[in-house]
């Protein structure tokens, strides 16, 4: 399996997890400064997220590190069935052989 491919299937989990309002999930994937309170408050200004179409996840932005050590990712999550400018940031680690050590949300922000 492709790395982006791999890099998918944690974000599509963790969108699920969002949609859910699944916190208990989410909560370990959070980078140390970034709170659930600080996650609740930015969907309290949102409708409701909902689960997006197959084709919304050929739109991941995936930016690579320049050492290699992984990837910044961003994906607009949905809100009331529509692509939102709500955009979830994350951060993967990898190693040499494209294992994922790491997967971890940095930001829940509008862009």
């Amino acid at each position: 399996m492709d790395i982006k491919d791999k890099l998918k299937l944690l974000l599509r989990e963790t969108v699920l997890d969002f949609v859910n309002g699944d916190f208990k999930k989410i909560h370990p994937k959070l980078i140390d400064e970034l709170t659930i309170e600080d996650i609740k408050e930015e969907l309290n200004y949102w409708g409701s997220l909902t689960v997006p179409p197959e084709f919304a996840y050929e739109t991941v932005y995936y930016y690579k590190y320049d050492e290699g050590s992984g990837y910044a990712i961003e994906f607009d999550l949905w809100v009331d069935n529509q692509q939102s400018d709500l955009t979830l940031s994350c951060e993967a680690v990898i190693d040499s052989y494209n294992n994922v050590l790491s997967f971890k949300i940095e930001n829940l922000h509008v862009l």
